[in-house]
């Protein structure tokens, strides 16, 4: 009798924690056609200049490949930077 109910516990259990997998319909994600993302290249290079900042701090990185690093970093953001300047104009 007591192992009845351990199992009808059980189930019921399982049923109420996978019943909103069961009931709703699994919908899929579309991006728009006109979706823009809100950062442009220049702020991703800019937040990746801050992250290796901080790492150099903290010692994660050794001084020749936070110089090495860093160098690529300032290159790619001052070649981004010209682009977008020049497509504004």
């Amino acid at each position: 009798m007591i192992w009845t109910f351990a199992v009808i516990v059980i189930l019921g259990s399982v049923g109420v924690v996978t019943y909103p997998l069961f009931r709703s319909k699994i919908q899929k994600y579309e991006i728009p056609e006109n979706y823009q993302l809100d950062t442009s290249q220049v702020d991703l290079c800019l937040t990746a200049l801050s992250d290796l900042e901080d790492d150099y701090a903290l010692g994660r990185l050794s001084e020749s490949d936070y110089n090495q690093q860093k160098i690529f970093l300032q290159r790619n953001y001052l070649k981004l930077l010209r682009k977008e300047v020049s497509t504004e104009d």
